[in-house]
């Protein structure tokens, strides 16, 4: 294939990373996890001390950032460390970032300008085969129960009590969920895995399997 666009949505802690970075190496694809821009404004907002539910000031730092941002195919201005973007603080406010509809546009038009120039990728978010590239020919939406998320949560990221960390993910569910524009929901056209008891090789074959059936190949 020419071109192609793998998209992997799912909820906080189903596999998509993991998956998605197996699937980048096994076929070599470019990949982009749109989730982390969000963070990386949530990051932001709260380093410059702008609240979450101000939009137009969110808006305006989400503009700067884009465009400092805008020769690289990331968006990974200053470089940020794994536990700045997942701390507690940070998990909070994204879902409220998350929710701003002008804000959700300026990163879906983003994520289609990195994919276009990068022909070959997989994109894992929550709205990708919805939203970002609803004519994807590859679709995956990942899922597992909240008790074992939450578990990998703390295996993955370390610390914080089984009881907070479930209750986050469960918030954080609801906020993804019932958000008015681009919830998390599976596309109508989407394979979906549930990874509750499945080890990782098996999702990643199974994934594998997939593309191959539909013209993905390995170089």
């Amino acid at each position: 294939m020419d071109s192609v666009v793998i998209a992997v949505d799912g909820p906080a802690a189903a596999g998509k990373t993991t998956t998605c970075l197996a699937l980048s190496e096994i076929f070599g694809l470019q990949y982009i996890e749109s989730g982390r821009t969000y963070r990386i404004l949530a990051f932001e907002a709260l380093r410059r001390g702008i609240s979450p539910e101000d939009r137009p000031s969110v808006i305006s730092l989400c503009d700067e950032l884009i465009e400092q941002s805008r020769a690289r195919s990331q968006f990974a201005v200053g470089g940020y460390a794994p536990q700045d973007l997942r701390s507690a603080p940070v998990n909070v406010t994204v879902s409220t970032v998350a929710r701003i509809a002008e804000l959700r546009v300026r990163v879906t038009e983003l994520v289609r300008t990195w994919a276009a120039a990068c022909a070959k990728c997989v994109v894992e978010g929550r709205d990708i085969g919805t939203v970002v590239f609803p004519a994807a020919s590859i679709k995956f939406y990942l899922t597992a129960t909240p008790e074992v998320r939450a578990g990998r949560r703390i295996a993955q990221e370390g610390g914080g009590a089984y009881e907070d960390v479930l209750r986050d993910v469960l918030r954080r569910d609801r906020a993804d969920m019932s958000r008015e524009v681009s919830p998390l929901v599976p596309a109508e056209d989407a394979v979906m895995i549930d990874t509750t008891e499945l080890p990782l090789a098996q999702v990643v074959d199974r994934m594998v399997s997939v593309c191959e059936s539909r013209g993905v190949t390995i170089p």
